[in-house]
């Protein structure tokens, strides 16, 4: 999942939500707030992991993967997960 797959969900939770303001508050932020990640002006990357959950609450993520296919995606997965445990739980929440 990439940030432009947030944002088209984001941008889906908003049709869902009818109005910015509605979202704003099943989100617990501004309608502005909304507003600045809807338009690019602040990025996804940013929102905490509080809010990105009350707006996705039916989210699943499978964070040790299965094997696909393909093992070259397989060695760079088990990689990246390497680099995850390695850091700090504030980092991790961060990084997500």
């Amino acid at each position: 999942m990439v940030e432009s797959d947030i944002l088209a969900a984001l941008r889906e939770a908003y049709q869902r939500a009818g109005t910015q303001g509605g979202l704003a508050r099943m989100a617990g932020v501004s309608q502005g707030r909304i507003a600045d990640y809807l338009n690019e002006r602040c990025s996804i990357g940013n929102m905490t992991i509080s809010v990105f959950l009350r707006l996705f609450p039916n989210m699943a993520i499978d964070f040790f993967g299965g094997r696909s296919a393909n093992p070259v995606n397989d060695l760079l997965q088990e990689q990246l997960l390497e680099i995850f445990d390695s850091l700090d739980d504030r980092s991790k929440v961060r990084l997500i």
